[in-house]
């Protein structure tokens, strides 16, 4: 059953995000997901998902102690993957491990509501476009440049200088 007791908490979430980039001395983008997690412990594995799966973008697997990417997503669409479930791996494995986690489909009816899943959006933007990182940055430069030197998609980008900016 889903914990409707567990409230989004974000600040814990920005914590966990600034000591990933201090402990791996991130300071210029792109950030690399895919490095931090493997450096934590965390397989990173991009896979062929066969059927009905080819609508999954990727799962963390608790027992393996890994995240499965679709192989066949766009390039900033993995990046974006691998560092949500990043969030998982190192946030929520509790939670992962439980009945409560489900693999989200592309295209499924989820409504957005499950704060845990808030909480790896969240984690996701915050570890590839950080606050710090965008300042120096956002001024003078379009969504479009932004998101080529981020590496991440340009609907992101607008999103982040929305959430930290207002515009």
């Amino acid at each position: 059953m889903l914990d409707t007791a567990h409230k989004p908490d974000y600040q814990r979430v920005k914590s966990v995000v600034r000591g990933l980039l201090a402990e791996f001395d991130v300071t210029i983008p792109p950030v690399n997901p895919v490095e931090i997690a493997r450096s934590k412990g965390v397989g990173v594995k991009f896979v062929d998902f066969a059927g009905d799966a080819d609508r999954i973008s990727g799962f963390y697997d608790c027992d393996e102690n890994a995240i499965y990417v679709n192989k066949h997503e766009f390039p900033l669409r993995q990046t974006f993957t691998v560092a949500h479930e990043l969030g998982h791996a190192l946030m929520h494995k509790d939670w992962a491990a439980s009945e409560d986690y489900k693999i989200l489909f592309r295209d499924s009816d989820y409504d957005g509501n499950d704060s845990y899943e808030k909480e790896a959006n969240a984690f996701a933007a915050h570890l590839l476009v950080p606050r710090f990182m965008l300042g120096e940055y956002w001024e003078g430069n379009t969504a479009e440049s932004l998101s080529r030197l981020f590496a991440v998609s340009v609907p992101m980008i607008k999103n982040r200088l929305a959430f930290e900016y207002g515009v």
